[in-house]
């Protein structure tokens, strides 16, 4: 009897031992299981809601739904992003990320620079970074980073490339077509550190100025350029009108008109048309054009123009004006496009 009650006394004992074990493993599973569903909760970035800020860095937040297509959703956000951030710089931003700059600087006085800064491709925003992106149910988020710091010192050093370059050009080469070569490199170099220049205003930096060096070679290929001459030659002894009429307008944009020994001689032949409708007179004009350089031609352009006026002679004028400003860009064309 006693050996019995001291058995049952044995396993109340173990069972109570027990009991504070099971308790406990039940408590640490319980917060194991806790502790996982937590860790495995997705923070909400601030930067969706909130775009961040740092010195010298430019941010930009983008966003898009995703209507099936998940890339093409994250490629809208990150161009979205992109476009943000580069409206802070107060510039527009293509679709490979290249500024496109604003034009500022007025009509040129000669065609030639017009076109030459038409040549110079856009600057990319190097170093713009897709750094961190995020989902919430269909909406896509894209955070977009721009460093200036490091594109201000990346600019400056292409700028200082570029002067290294215009410095090695030589502008006494012996024949005049060789010095026209080497003064539009040297303009083409320019208007590019220009568009860099530009950049580095945007960015809020100063613009790196000419070395003398460098500005001594720029006027050289200012004056080998002005330096050049023409001469008009009209199909038409009746056109002396439209001659005198186009050699001013042509001096007038930083050309030299010249019948003695002329670098390049311009044909023209030009058919006119008047049509008085309504007490309105309207003069239509198609101009053939041909360059010479020592007898040989070397382009064509055909183009046509229209003006109107109460009175003949002021549409005729008119026209005329449109066929000098025509044939100056005729003349720019071919010089960059025969020697740069």
């Amino acid at each position: 009897m006693a050996r019995r009650k001291f058995k049952n006394i044995k396993n109340v004992r173990a069972l109570v031992s027990k009991t504070p074990i099971a308790a406990c493993l039940s408590l640490l599973m319980l917060s194991g299981c806790q502790s996982t569903t937590s860790s495995n909760e997705v923070i909400t970035p601030a930067w969706i809601t909130q775009t961040p800020s740092a010195p010298n860095v430019v941010y930009g937040v983008g966003q898009a739904q995703n209507y099936g297509n998940l890339q093409q959703a994250k490629n809208t956000a990150q161009e979205s992003a992109r476009i943000a951030l580069a409206k802070q710089l107060n510039v527009v931003i293509a679709a490979d990320t290249s500024i496109i700059q604003q034009a500022k600087n007025g009509i040129s006085k000669f065609k030639l620079n017009e076109i030459i800064r038409s040549q110079v491709p856009d600057i990319k925003l190097q170093g713009l970074q897709i750094t961190e992106e995020y989902q919430q149910g269909n909406t896509l988020y894209a955070l977009a980073q721009f460093n200036k710091s490091n594109a201000i010192m990346q600019t400056e050093l292409e700028i200082a490339g570029l002067d290294n370059q215009i410095g090695a050009l030589n502008l006494n080469l012996p024949s005049k077509s060789q010095r026209l070569k080497s003064a539009l490199q040297v303009k083409k170099l320019l208007a590019e550190r220009n568009k860099k220049n530009d950049f580095l205003l945007m960015l809020q930096s100063q613009s790196v100025l000419l070395s003398e060096p460098v500005f001594n070679k720029a006027k050289q290929a200012e004056e080998v350029i002005a330096d050049l001459s023409f001469n008009l030659e009209m199909a038409s002894d009746k056109e002396s009108n439209l001659r005198d009429h186009l050699a001013k307008a042509l001096t007038d944009q930083g050309l030299k008109i010249s019948t003695f020994r002329p670098d390049f001689t311009i044909k023209i032949r030009t058919d006119w048309q008047n049509i008085n409708q309504d007490n309105t007179h309207f003069s239509h004009a198609q101009t053939f054009v041909s360059i010479l350089e020592n007898g040989e031609e070397k382009a064509h352009f055909n183009s046509k123009v229209k003006a109107a006026s109460s009175y003949q002679s002021m549409a005729k004028n008119k026209a005329m004006d449109k066929i000098a400003d025509q044939l100056a860009g005729q003349i720019a064309e071919f010089i960059t496009t025969s020697y740069l």
